[in-house]
């Protein structure tokens, strides 16, 4: 059966066993790899192997990393450390540009916290703020939306751009450090729409739940005594992805054998830097959460983190076959004979696969793991892969998607009015995103 027809079968099957049998993703990848592999004449001994190696590989490359990227988020959530960026987000910049100090905010909050608990978190905050300054909910809402969601995609170690990281092979540092690049393109323009558009939009542009404004008014209070200080609730984010940016630069400034590479090849390594990240935060915010609540964190980070390494392993099952099938030489040949600019392809497969199924996670690492042979036949930067999937990932946040209603319901909007802000704020987003990879592009 000729590849391509075996790689368009296996996205159909993907696509109806998430979406219409509703499927576990873990299961629907496995399945998927199976079929792809059988039908593309690689034989059931071959194929297995080629799943079991790839689904090795990736948890040998991720999966620590993603425990520990959870466990750090855990516990600055709660210590309140998330709620202490804002408050210094909004001192910084002062009230008046408090949209800005939102996707501040949402920019560092969602690096090492998920986006929807981050929100959830935030949500009372964005209200104060908005009944002290009377700048309209959505702005500061979709504001902080964009900082929260880009970064969602673009910078471990979240596990969506920490598994695409892992499945492209790139070094999670440079990774940190183009993601974060992008992430500035995609937070602005997600800010930029909040103040031009959203901002000039009549108060009857906005409509609220029947029972939203019934809630109790909330006050915006700049009193820090309940939460950890500054200092205490950046460093464990800060040190470990200093540590991990710095073991790549030096890694590309000095010779192999310099004896200073000895040292920062260990301490930063992902796995190591983001567990002293994890020890760092029972340092300086232990006393604040109480042993306890300390080792409580450690179990259910397990339980959270299950899933995720299991389902981007899943995807690593998938990316082996296509590479042992030799659908990445036929694919690649397709996109030639196309004429449409590469990174347009990630970006597509990835904001398709956003629209249908709601996962940005999902998203960023399928196009990842499906591009992943392409760019290796056509000799291209992987990282273009990376930035353009996470792009394609923002292109629209609707009713799949768990944030979108998380967002809704913390802000109080009806349906219609998250579609009308968020969702078409996630347009530009997107876009915003697609820009900062044309121009690494010409850097790469």
């Amino acid at each position: 059966m000729p590849i391509e027809l075996v790689f368009v079968i296996g996205i159909v099957v993907l696509l109806f066993l998430c979406l219409k049998v509703k499927a576990n993703a873990f299961m629907a990848l496995l399945a998927t790899a199976l079929i792809m592999g059988l039908l593309s004449g690689m034989g059931g001994v071959g194929t297995i192997k080629a799943i079991t190696s790839g689904f090795a590989k990736t948890v040998q490359s991720i999966g620590i990393v993603i425990i520990f990227g959870i466990l750090l988020g855990n516990y600055l959530d709660a210590a309140k450390g998330t709620n202490r960026m804002a408050i210094d987000a909004v001192r910084l910049v002062g009230q008046k540009r408090a949209s800005l100090a939102m996707a501040i905010t949402g920019y560092l909050v969602s690096i090492p916290v998920f986006s929807d608990a981050a929100c959830v978190i935030l949500a009372p905050l964005v209200k104060a703020i908005h009944r002290k300054t009377h700048i309209p909910l959505a702005v500061l809402a979709v504001s902080l939306s964009g900082g929260l969601l880009a970064t969602h995609v673009y910078v471990p170690p979240t596990p969506g751009p920490l598994a695409a990281a892992g499945l492209l092979g790139i070094d999670i540092g440079q990774a940190i450090m183009w993601g974060a690049f992008a992430a500035v393109f995609m937070t602005a323009a997600g800010w930029i729409f909040a103040e031009t558009y959203l901002r000039s939009r009549p108060e009857s542009y906005y409509h609220f739940q029947p029972d939203a404004e019934k809630e109790e008014e909330a006050v915006f209070d700049d009193n820090t005594d309940d939460l950890p200080g500054t200092l205490a609730s950046l460093v464990p984010l800060v040190v470990p992805l200093l540590l991990i940016v710095g073991n790549t630069t030096a890694a590309m400034m000095l010779p192999k054998k310099h004896p200073i590479l000895a040292v920062t090849s260990f301490i930063g390594d992902a796995n190591v830097a983001l567990a002293i990240g994890s020890l760092l935060a029972i340092v300086t915010l232990g006393k604040r959460m109480g042993g306890e609540k300390v080792l409580k964190i450690m179990d259910a980070t397990l339980k959270d983190a299950g899933p995720i390494v299991f389902i981007t392993s899943a995807g690593g099952a998938l990316g082996a076959v296509l590479k042992a099938s030799g659908a990445g030489a036929s694919l690649a040949q397709m996109v030639i004979n196309t004429g449409l600019p590469f990174i347009l392809i990630p970006f597509v497969i990835s904001g398709l696969l956003k629209i249908v199924q709601g996962s940005g996670t999902v998203a960023v690492t399928t196009a990842a793991t499906l591009c992943a042979p392409i760019a290796s036949s056509l000799g291209l930067n992987p990282i273009l892969i990376f930035l353009a999937s996470g792009a394609g990932a923002r292109s629209c946040c609707h009713v799949n998607d768990s944030y979108f209603w998380v967002y809704t319901n913390c802000m109080g909007f009806d349906m219609k009015t998250g579609l009308k802000t968020l969702s078409l704020g996630n347009i530009f987003m997107a876009l915003g995103g697609l820009l900062a990879t044309y121009v690494a592009s010409i850097w790469l």
